[in-house]
């Protein structure tokens, strides 16, 4: 079953998931930051999973810039009735 949903409430929910994966990204990046500061040099991180994080942090990347899209696409339908 699918619920209806308005435009203004559509509108607040992207946002508040946006905030959220917003402060996740934030953290990620620290969090990224730390491990590559404090890495031993005799033991780096293996290079499959660097590449497995950089992927994520572009996905969370990715699916921000898609939400602020799709608010501003909601704004737009919105102010177009």
């Amino acid at each position: 079953m699918v619920d209806v949903i308005s435009t203004a409430q559509a509108g607040s929910r992207m946002n508040a998931g946006s905030q959220m994966m917003a402060s996740n990204f934030e953290t990620f990046l620290l969090l990224l930051t730390a491990q590559l500061k404090n890495q031993d040099p005799l033991s780096p991180l293996d290079s499959n999973e660097f590449t497995g994080q950089l992927t994520q942090m572009a996905g969370v990347e990715q699916q921000l810039l898609t939400n602020d899209l799709l608010t501003a696409l909601l704004e737009q339908t919105a102010a177009g009735r």
